[in-house]
């Protein structure tokens, strides 16, 4: 698998979206994909503005820089268009030029796009009424052309849920818990580290006015402001510490690798940030990693974080006095409590860690390219094809795991859309593909069809003259009649395995204990259900495992067609899959509305679900 990563800044910029790029790639690149970075050529706020190399290794990773004009806001980079060849999916990161291009421009690249959200473009209320005006028509039509989009956060889905809906699912950040890991004062201080860029919204001026407050309550009390200048909040800073005599309190640190301030780490005992947006809090959980317990602005993404652990506080830094008073309290509860909350902080920052993330980001790309399972209309079809259906079916009797397995047409879909119950029968089902309608459904979607079609009456027969294990086979459904054919046929063509009973399908409601009982008594490890859809699956699913069988598989009209009481459409006509018109020209009045009707509704359904 290749994926291009596109993203407005990159090393040697230093932030919160760049490190989790960062991350991102290098877990990606160990665990076999093959993930590159696309970037601009220059640091944003770097001064003097200089131009970077083209082409660079950073660590392990691949990356390439282009040439951009205009505003750092909105950064205008069209030479984007020559660097998407040749990848299976190109994620885009955060809100701004990239999207909008790349979506607009679709047509003429193909490329399969995502978008992880990254807090938007809501970091600060600046111009707040025109990015709401702006998210709602320009975003909104950009992520049509959006296969996923992924919410950093649950704040991020919240805001996002209202134009991508169908398409969002929450992958939170995921933060290197390893950098900084046990760093932090083993024994209980009062001294506090901020870490991240000085850019207005980080309201570093409010931590700054909170701790003149919490001097006056203990003289200890000691910040660290640990970063990168943005926005030229620098100068200011330190003019309003210097005002507010706080120089042997408050200490500035610009520019610090993680080396240097993991040093730091070991005089401290609290992280704290006053800031009024963050997509998801990562210093903060960075911070938790080394033992550091956090205090916060009760912003959406710092609540999350601190319930999720159970631990921290949050305080309301815009009346710094106030902030100052509930702030001391704490930290004279945690000086008692000191080893037991540190050792807490590591516990709660480990669910956050990379591997985790980046599997998620895997599980979302699989889905995406449907290498191991399609999500044609709200179904999950299985990819593989027969001979390793047919291993996986060995598999669940041989290690006495119960599987039960639907055979999915455009019929078989139909009815789940119409039926939620049937839906998430169907959810908890291993399903395989049975015609050209979810053949085509699936090219729509994903670009290409199944491996193989994967008919009942043609997959059971072939299962049972291949199968490596000692079968004990049971067949439920279709009339008395019927069914009594199908099992003496059965035994002849399949002597090898073992006929251990049948029943016919009409089942009265205070009956179906006795059939199950009566199957488990046979010892049968296979049950073939042919009840027709939905009702063989819903069968299978309320009463499979009560039958003691492993394999239960809703197999149609499997039975009929064994049996000889239907005929099948001649050998030409199932090559090039028109069985359907065979089947509607002998039944065209049971079948006409199924195939006539059923099928341009189903077609209709597959491309409306298509997201390609």
């Amino acid at each position: 698998m290749r994926v291009l990563h596109v993203v407005r800044q990159f090393h040697p910029a230093i932030g919160g979206l760049e490190n989790f790029v960062y991350c991102l790639v290098l877990e990606q690149l160990r665990t076999g994909i093959d993930a590159e970075v696309l970037t601009l050529d220059s640091v944003f706020h770097q001064r003097p503005f200089v131009r970077l190399p083209y082409e660079e290794l950073v660590g392990p990773i691949k990356v390439r820089r282009i040439n951009w004009s205009g505003s750092y806001k909105y950064p205008f980079a069209p030479t984007v268009l020559n660097h998407l060849k040749g990848y299976d999916i190109v994620h885009v990161h955060a809100v701004d030029f990239f999207i909008d291009f790349l979506s607009i421009t679709r047509l003429l690249h193909g490329s399969r796009l995502v978008l992880s959200t990254h807090g938007g473009f809501f970091h600060t209320q600046y111009a707040s009424t025109l990015k709401k005006i702006f998210f709602n028509t320009i975003t909104r039509f950009s992520l049509r052309n959006y296969s996923q989009v992924y919410a950093c956060s649950n704040g991020d889905y919240q805001s996002f849920e209202s134009i991508c809906k169908g398409k969002l699912r929450l992958i939170e950040n995921g933060v290197d818990v390893n950098k900084f890991f046990d760093a932090s004062a083993k024994q209980a201080t009062r001294k506090f580290v901020f870490i991240g860029r000085f850019s207005d919204n980080k309201r570093i001026d409010l931590l700054v006015s909170v701790f003149s407050e919490l001097i006056k309550l203990h003289l200890d009390y000691k910040l660290l402001i640990i970063g990168k200048d943005w926005d030229n909040n620098q100068a200011r800073l330190i003019q309003q510490i210097h005002s507010l005599g706080l120089g042997s309190n408050v200490a500035i640190h610009n520019g610090l690798d993680d080396a240097s301030i993991k040093a730091m780490f070991a005089e401290v005992s609290f992280i704290i940030s006053a800031s009024e947006y963050e997509g998801f809090g990562m210093t903060l959980v960075e911070g938790m990693s080394a033992g550091l317990i956090p205090i916060a602005s009760p912003i959406i993404s710092f609540k999350n974080i601190i319930s999720q652990s159970g631990l921290g506080l949050l305080a309301d830094f815009t009346e710094p006095h106030v902030a100052a008073q509930t702030i001391h309290a704490y930290t004279e509860f945690c000086q008692l409590n000191y080893t037991s909350l540190r050792e807490q902080a590591k516990v709660a920052s480990q669910s956050y860690g990379w591997v985790g993330t980046a599997e998620r980001f895997q599980a979302a790309y699989d889905e995406l390219l449907g290498d191991s399972y399609r999500m044609l209309q709200g179904v999950r079809f299985d990819t593989r094809d027969s001979s390793e259906v047919f291993k996986a079916f060995d598999a669940s009797i041989t290690q006495e795991h119960f599987l039960r397995v639907a055979i999915a047409n455009a019929h078989t879909l139909n009815l789940a859309r119409n039926d939620s119950q049937y839906l998430k029968v169907l959810g908890d089902t291993l399903v395989l593909n049975d015609g050209i309608g979810v053949n085509i459904a699936s090219q729509w979607k994903y670009g290409r069809g199944f491996a193989e079609n994967l008919n009942g009456t043609d997959l059971i027969p072939k299962y049972l003259a291949q199968s490596q294990t000692k079968l004990r086979i049971f067949l439920l459904g279709a009339t008395d009649q019927v069914v009594s054919a199908c099992f003496q046929r059965c035994k002849t063509l399949f002597p090898q395995h073992e006929w251990v009973g049948f029943y016919n399908g009409y089942i009265d409601a205070n009956e179906h204990i006795a059939v199950c009982e009566r199957i488990h008594e046979s010892g049968a490890n296979l049950l073939l259900v042919a009840m027709g859809n939905p009702l063989q699956e819903k069968w299978i699913h309320q009463y499979g495992e009560t039958t003691g069988a492993k394999l239960c598989i809703g197999v149609g009209a499997l039975f009929d067609f064994m049996a000889g009481s239907v005929t099948r459409a001649p050998s030409w006509v199932r090559r090039i899959h028109c069985e359907w018109i065979y089947r509607l020209a002998i039944e065209p009045k049971r079948m006409w509305r199924r195939y006539m009707v059923g099928n341009f509704l189903f077609l209709i359904a597959a491309w409306r679900n298509c997201s390609r």
